[in-house]
């Protein structure tokens, strides 16, 4: 049995290897990415216990992060929310959150652990 060869139009051959190629590449590039949202400075978020965890009406509020002999102190807005501009996350160490009402009284202390970038006290 005889082969016929057909001739063979180079410029068609060479186009469709670009066309793949381009194709390759494209659906390389369509990776999706995920999308990290992270905090630039710690926060604490003061709720009520129970099923709905509402935020704590704080006005007068002030939180006290505390490390060794460093002492950082923010305050609390009307829903609970206490800011703390000097301390960047993730953090580095561990710290003792103090919470203390408009006359100064300790409300409640909790161990924050460290690698955190907020921190929900529920009491």
């Amino acid at each position: 049995m005889a082969m016929i060869n057909k001739p063979v139009n180079k410029q068609a051959v060479m186009a469709a290897k670009a066309l793949a190629a381009k194709r390759v590449k494209a659906a390389a590039t369509r990776k999706k990415r995920r999308i990290r949202q992270t905090l630039d400075r710690f926060v604490v978020l003061a709720t009520s216990l129970g099923t709905n965890s509402r935020p704590k009406d704080s006005s007068g509020w002030t939180a006290t992060l505390k490390n060794g002999t460093t002492t950082v102190n923010a305050d609390f807005d009307d829903f609970g929310v206490a800011r703390f501009p000097t301390i960047s996350t993730l953090t580095s160490v561990p710290y003792l959150l103090t919470i203390r009402d408009e006359n100064g009284v300790v409300l409640k202390s909790f161990n924050v652990p460290a690698d955190r970038e907020f921190f929900v006290a529920r009491f």
